[in-house]
């Protein structure tokens, strides 16, 4: 099997923070929740697939919520 990745496909913390306009302490409560996926790189470095978060968003209810939409209290 061939695992063939564009090399902005996958993002960094501060990158995916900055895509959905969030924090980075947001990312990683969302990552020790389980709320989103991601790839982890040795032992320290993470990466993210912006569709894969998304979709995983989307499908717990909450996209409307980090993409500028109403905000759930």
């Amino acid at each position: 099997m061939s695992l063939e990745i564009q090399r902005d496909e996958l993002l960094k913390k501060w990158q995916l923070a900055r895509k959905l306009n969030l924090s980075q302490r947001t990312i990683e409560n969302f990552m020790r929740r389980g709320w989103i996926p991601y790839v982890k790189i040795g032992k320290k470095s993470v990466r993210f697939c912006l569709a894969d978060v998304l979709a995983t968003l989307k499908a717990r209810g909450q996209v409307n919520t980090v993409l500028g939409g109403e905000v759930r209290r």
